[in-house]
């Protein structure tokens, strides 16, 4: 086996075991109160119970998405109903700060609404509930009284026991809520004249999925992540393992270049194309996608690139008796690849909802493609042709009178 095989199949190695990481299934980090006994996560004592001192219909969160949010104690429990109204109860330590939860439409503050609550005094019965409007990253920039944020028929309440603070409000959603982002901050001291907040010490972003019930700290943009799977998969499958296939056939003149060049071009398609499938096994498990033909035939590419890949680690000499076979194998794998791999991009940025730039360039690419490969096509039959007649044609050097 020569230095260049050797060199493929530790850059393969090195590169399966990346994968194998990526694809480990992670430790999730949410937890639901009515699955206190399945998690080992540490939660604020609220959650463990599943009940708060506050009235109706915020002091039973037995049925609540619940979890820490690892700053001071704090806590926040959600539940949506059958008319997309979301409670949404927060607690922790109180430290004469103001806390409060925003709905963001991207998992950033800028642009959000958010609802900040904060007590007048010791007195935990004075209390104000203002909604604000994130211009800006700034405390300064959060605009007291407006916002996008509709408040359902409960009122919002805040309330002390002891050292603990608790806020609660219901939002009206739109029909069809399934995930959603939401922001909680907290800052020390209250606010001073016209309501403007100061600093604020701590702030992160979660996500709620209320189809199924999980609560992930941090937001992860899915429509990046569509993308990111899409443009790997398209340069992967769609672009470099044609292509490899492309040099194979139309440059055998040039020997031994174009075996290096398409075996090349070939590995960087198989690797460019593997993390397409970790991105779309990622962004699967994020969002369970029902595309199974999609998925079906991903894993299928997958795995023919696989059986390529080994083809060429095993590939016999020249002389071999058994090479006339794999040159069949290697050949129809190679086919029904660079088959599949266009037909499944296809079925996802349709099926997907891809971009439109996205799919008029695939789209232009494939009929460049098309065209070019039926050029070089043609060109190389009547090459053929010609040299069959040149064979037939051609006088003999020596002739028998």
């Amino acid at each position: 086996m020569g230095i260049y095989s050797k060199y493929f199949i530790a850059m393969f190695y090195v590169f399966i075991r990346m994968m194998i990481l990526l694809l480990e299934p992670k430790k999730n980090q949410m937890v639901n109160a009515a699955d206190m006994n399945n998690t080992t996560v540490v939660v604020a004592h609220f959650c463990a119970t599943g009940s708060t001192p506050l009235h109706e219909p915020y002091n039973d969160i037995q049925k609540f998405i619940c979890s820490s949010l690892d700053w001071h104690g704090y806590s926040i429990a959600f539940r949506k109903d059958e008319h997309d109204v979301v409670t949404i109860v927060l607690s922790g330590m109180y430290e004469m700060n103001w806390i409060g939860v925003g709905v963001s439409r991207d998992g950033k503050m800028v642009g959000a609404s958010a609802v900040v609550g904060w007590l007048r005094g010791k007195d935990s019965n004075s209390s104000v509930i203002k909604q604000y409007f994130l211009e800006g990253q700034s405390s300064d920039q959060f605009v007291p009284d407006k916002g996008d944020l509709e408040f359902a028929k409960a009122a919002p309440t805040m309330l002390l026991q002891d050292t603990t603070i608790y806020l609660a409000f219901q939002l009206q959603f739109a029909n069809g809520i399934t995930r959603q982002p939401f922001i909680f901050a907290a800052g020390l001291g209250k606010p001073g004249e016209n309501n403007i907040l100061p600093k604020y010490a701590f702030n992160t972003s979660m996500t709620v999925d209320f189809s199924k019930g999980t609560f992930t700290l941090g937001y992860v943009d899915i429509s990046k992540v569509k993308l990111s799977h899409g443009i790997l998969a398209i340069v992967g499958w769609g672009i470099f393992i044609p292509l490899g296939v492309a040099l194979a056939r139309y440059l055998r003149d040039l020997e031994p270049l174009w075996y290096y060049l398409h075996s090349s071009v070939q590995f960087v398609g198989f690797f460019v194309g593997l993390a397409a499938v970790a991105v779309g096994k990622s962004l699967y498990d994020s969002i369970e996608a029902d595309f199974s033909y999609h998925r079906a035939i991903g894993y299928t590419v997958l795995s023919l690139s696989v059986l390529e890949v080994c083809q060429f680690v095993m590939r016999p000499s020249s002389s071999s008796n058994v090479r006339r076979y794999w040159n069949l194998a290697h050949y129809w794998v190679g086919r029904i690849t660079i088959l599949l791999g266009p037909v499944n991009i296809l079925i996802g940025l349709y099926c997907g909802n891809g971009g439109e730039k996205l799919k008029i360039t695939y789209l232009c690419f494939l009929v460049f493609f098309f065209v070019a490969a039926l050029f070089l096509e043609i060109r190389l039959l009547m090459k053929r042709k010609r040299e069959a007649t040149t064979k037939l044609t051609k006088t003999p050097v020596f002739q028998v009178d």
